[in-house]
């Protein structure tokens, strides 16, 4: 595992759990599990994110979602001198645990508050308010978080004032628009559709997914699963929209190296 993986990792990835936040906010339950699901292979998309698609000084708006707290944790260790807006309380969070030196990082960004209803069960910010900030910032790279996306029906996500907010996302001119999703939201659908993968290109000059590559058991045990995921990226791509599949950490049970290694001494 590389260095960058360890920084973004604070726990043992075996366990699927992220470090605790509870000093600065509570958590939600909802974010917790969205969270600790596929937490590894977030991390390797969060920082795929930051290293090539965020630089210094740029103005960043960001979604809600688990996988959007994960990369503002990164940008925070990262990158310098950045304006951030979002309605994410966790990106609040992990903004908080920066400047409280908790990350050996230049503590020289800033980090806006949409404003607006806040909803728990998200630990997001939603309705007007959050409407009317996010409408008079002007970002250059804009990130947004989905529950499910398929090409040529929807770009999914699970509550419906989280639609509202998403939609503006979607359209709001921008240099880069980007999805990051890991593999299991590719194909999948959800609640409410807030818009289509079509529309990444609508008022930007760059539209990328930042996805994962599908494990090799789901190969093996759900080929169709595996086809379909295969697809949706091959469709995204013919349509002028950049798609990234970052590797998936190789994660090693303790228990099974603590038995090779009593095998060894054996």
């Amino acid at each position: 595992m590389s260095e960058d993986n360890e920084k973004c990792l604070p726990t043992d990835i075996t366990k699927n759990a992220p470090h605790a936040d509870d000093e600065v906010m509570p958590r939600g339950l909802y974010i917790s599990m969205k969270k600790k699901g596929q937490y590894a292979i977030k991390c390797e998309i969060a920082i795929r994110v930051v290293t090539y698609y965020i630089k210094d000084f740029d103005a960043v708006l960001l979604d809600a979602g688990s996988t959007a707290e994960i990369i503002a944790e990164e940008m925070f260790k990262q990158r310098k001198f950045l304006s951030v807006l979002t309605n994410n309380m966790g990106a609040y969070v992990e903004y908080t645990r920066a400047r409280a030196g908790k990350f050996s990082v230049s503590n020289d960004n800033e980090l806006l508050i949409t404003g607006g209803r806040y909803a728990d069960m998200y630990e997001s910010l939603f309705g007007k308010d959050a409407i009317a900030s996010i409408s008079d910032f002007t970002p250059n790279v804009t990130i947004i978080g989905t529950s499910g996306i398929r090409y040529g029906e929807g770009i999914f996500c699970h509550g419906t004032e989280d639609s509202a907010v998403k939609q503006l996302l979607l359209t709001k001119p921008t240099d880069i628009r980007l999805i990051a999703a890991d593999w299991t939201k590719i194909g999948s659908r959800d609640a409410h559709s807030f818009g289509t993968a079509e529309q990444l290109s609508l008022n930007a000059k760059q539209a990328v997914v930042v996805t994962s590559e599908i494990p090799r058991k789901v190969h093996d045990e759900d080929p169709e699963r595996a086809r379909e995921f295969e697809n949706q990226i091959q469709m995204m791509k013919k349509n002028n929209i950049e798609v990234i599949k970052v590797k998936i950490p190789e994660v090693k049970n303790k228990n099974e190296e603590n038995h090779k290694q009593t095998k060894g001494e054996n």
